[in-house]
């Protein structure tokens, strides 16, 4: 406070948000310190639609892209009509180092956002460039489960299959209940951590 000139509340907006974001660590009895080494995401961040960046920090390794029928992709075979035209996006978020921490898989109703993979894909948010078009008021709705890892999605997070691993399907629909988009991630059993913080006022 002393040294920016500036009120408490600012502080305690910006030390919550490095909380959130794993950064930092409360500690009942010695206070906010550096958290320890590896990665933490805020698995509330994660549960939601965020359109003020990646749910994951960190840019991505695009692996594939495609486009198909909805009723050929077992992400959205029960989520779109039969002939619903649906981009596939296959992404690994990368690390400091390079290495992979996340396997991300999408399904994108390309009616809706038809220029999508246009875009820059390693740094894209989905949630975000729903916004940037005009949709808004997007709902979120996840289901967390332990699998096990397919050989290639193994291999981008330097696994073996046998390593169970938390499985987050999270779907995307508009204000007005018209689903746009199902997110499957694979998380690296030791190289994040997810965890729920807490602020009590």
């Amino acid at each position: 406070m002393e040294r920016f000139a500036v009120s408490r509340n600012p502080v305690q907006t910006a030390m919550s948000k490095l909380v959130e974001t794993g950064l930092v660590q409360r500690r009942r009895g010695s206070g906010t310190v550096v958290a320890s080494t590896g990665l933490r995401s805020s698995l509330m961040r994660l549960l939601h639609a965020t359109t003020d960046g990646p749910e994951v920090e960190g840019l991505h390794r695009v692996i594939s892209t495609r486009v198909t029928a909805a009723e050929h992709h077992p992400l959205s075979v029960d989520l779109f009509r039969a002939g619903t035209p649906i981009a596939e996006l296959v992404r690994v978020k990368l690390d400091s180092s390079s290495r992979g921490i996340v396997v991300e898989r999408c399904v994108i109703d390309l009616a809706m956002a038809p220029n999508i993979l246009n875009e820059d894909l390693a740094e894209l948010t989905t949630a975000a460039y729903y916004t940037s078009i005009g949709i808004s008021q997007l709902r979120a709705s996840s289901v967390l489960s332990a699998t096990h890892l397919t050989e290639s999605d193994a291999d981008h997070l330097d696994l073996d299959t046998t390593t169970p691993v938390v499985r987050q399907v999270r779907t995307l629909h508009t204000g007005n209940g018209k689903p746009i988009e199902r997110l499957e991630m694979l998380f690296h059993p030791t190289k994040l951590t997810l965890e729920v913080t807490q602020i009590e006022h």
